[in-house]
C-alpha cells in the first residue's frame, strides 16, 4: 500500500482529461493507496475524499513535517506529499505507482499535461514515452520511497522548509537517486496566484541550495561540496511497448 498526504484547503476541481468519476482523492476501493489530507483553514473537506484526515496551521512543508512525525510510514512503499490543486484520476496514480515500484524509481512524479502552469519542460508529458530519469521533481506532486524518508527527516533536523523554494532542486542529488517523470500518466496542474512572499521564497531557495545542501551532503553522506549548481537534465528515456 502507498500514502498520499495533502494539505487541503480548496474544493477539489476536475478536467476533462481525466475521470470524473475518479478523481484521485476519492476513497474508491480500486485504489492501490490511501489519502490523509490536513485541513490548514476553514474549508470544509469534502466527505470521501480522505481516509484520515486532521486540522493544522502552516505552510505544506511545515505540514510534511508534522505528518511524518505522527504517523507511522515504514509500512509503506511509497509516500506522496501532493498540492491541493492538482488533478488526475485514480487510474493514472495507480498506473504510475506501478510503473515505479517495477522499476525501483524512488522519487518520482507524474508528468504534467499540456497546459499545466509549468515552466519545467523536463516534466512535461510526451505521450511516445513510458517514463524518463531526470535529477528533479517539483515539489508539488512528489512522491518518495518510504526507505528515503529518514533523509528527509534529517534535513529538516537542518532547516524546516516554509515555501519548499530551493527544496525539490536538491530532492534528487540529497538522496543520491534519478528522479522518475512518469510519462504515460499525467496530472494537470492549474494556475493560481502564488500565496508565499515571492522574495521570502527565494531568499529561502538560495540558502537551501548554497548552505543548507552542502551541510546536509557532509553530515549524511560525509561529502565535502559546494552549492548545489547542477542544471536538469534526463539521464534514461524508456519508450512506451
Amino acid at each position: 500500500m502507498n500514502v498520499i498526504f495533502c494539505p487541503v484547503g480548496i474544493p477539489i476541481a476536475f478536467h476533462e482529461a481525466y475521470d470524473l468519476n475518479n478523481h484521485w482523492r476519492f476513497t474508491k476501493p480500486e485504489r492501490n493507496y490511501q489519502t490523509i489530507v490536513c485541513n490548514y483553514n476553514d474549508f470544509e473537506v469534502e466527505k470521501n475524499t480522505y481516509d484520515i484526515i486532521f486540522k493544522d496551521k502552516g505552510f505544506k512543508w511545515d505540514l510534511v513535517k508534522h505528518f511524518l512525525d505522527t504517523f507511522d510510514y515504514r509500512d509503506y512503499e511509497y509516500i506522496g506529499f501532493w498540492d491541493d490543486d492538482l488533478i488526475t484520476d485514480i487510474q493514472s496514480v495507480n498506473r504510475g505507482l506501478e510503473i515505479a515500484s517495477n522499476n525501483n524509481i524512488k522519487i518520482w512524479q507524474l508528468s504534467t499535461l499540456r497546459g499545466s502552469d509549468s515552466t519545467h519542460k523536463i516534466l512535461h508529458q510526451d505521450e511516445t514515452l513510458k517514463y524518463t530519469l531526470t535529477n528533479f521533481n517539483e515539489g508539488m506532486g512528489t512522491f518518495f520511497h518510504s526507505s528515503l524518508i529518514p533523509k528527509l527527516l534529517k534535513f529538516y533536523e537542518l532547516h524546516e522548509p516554509k515555501s519548499g523554494y530551493g527544496l525539490d532542486v536538491i530532492f534528487s542529488p540529497m538522496m543520491k537517486e534519478k528522479a522518475g517523470v512518469i510519462h504515460e500518466c499525467s496530472m494537470f496542474h492549474p494556475g493560481k496566484e502564488s500565496y508565499y512572499d515571492k522574495g521570502a521564497a527565494m531568499r529561502e531557495m538560495y540558502h537551501i541550495m548554497g548552505s543548507i545542501y552542502p551541510k546536509f551532503m557532509k553530515e549524511v553522506w560525509d561529502e565535502d561540496v559546494g552549492p548545489y549548481q547542477d542544471s536538469q537534465k534526463i539521464y534514461e528515456i524508456v519508450l512506451k511497448v
